[in-house]
């Protein structure tokens, strides 16, 4: 069995398994590619993750994402453990693992180790219905400086801290 394939099968397998105990499930966009169009970086980062609350205070997210210019690209994957002091609003997360996996880079390893840490807050409107402003500090220890240095000169847009705005929609509660 390949990398990728266990990869995917230890991602899909911490998704579903709170699915027996499961609060609320949900998926989110998003936004920032606009920022990446509008600063005209010539590369672009699309990001999706999908979420369950695994308690009152604590979210497990599996984000996923390309990042892409024109000769290259990095499919990132990983899961994150957010944490809610008060329940709603402010939030804080850090991912447990993170990789991106490169295709046609020849400054990148095909397999590449990320971390990030995000600070937001989730505002909550109509049935399931959410946005949330974010920061996300890529690397903040410094551990992964020499593989960040690679993917930052590949890719423009990947920056040490990136704003997101994200829409989503919780359709399991």
């Amino acid at each position: 069995m390949g990398r990728k394939t266990l990869i995917f099968i230890v991602v899909l397998a911490l998704f579903c398994l709170p699915l027996a105990g499961a609060g609320r499930m949900g998926v989110c966009a998003d936004t920032a590619v606009l920022q990446d169009a509008f600063l005209g970086k010539g590369s672009y980062q699309v990001m999706l993750d999908l979420r369950t609350m695994v308690s009152s205070e604590f979210q497990v997210r599996i984000p996923m994402s390309v990042v892409f210019s024109k000769t290259s690209y990095m499919f990132e994957v990983g899961v994150t453990l957010v944490c809610f002091p008060w329940e709603t609003g402010p939030f804080m997360g850090i991912s447990m693992f993170q990789i991106g996996m490169t295709g046609k880079c020849p400054d990148l390893e095909n397999l590449v180790n990320l971390n990030e840490v995000i600070v937001g807050w989730s505002f909550e409107f109509g049935p399931g219905l959410f946005v949330e402003p974010a920061v996300v500090i890529r690397d903040p220890s410094g551990t992964f400086s020499d593989e960040y240095s690679r993917i930052k000169g590949t890719f423009p847009c990947y920056t040490t801290f990136r704003g997101r705005l994200g829409f989503g929609w919780y359709f399991w509660r």
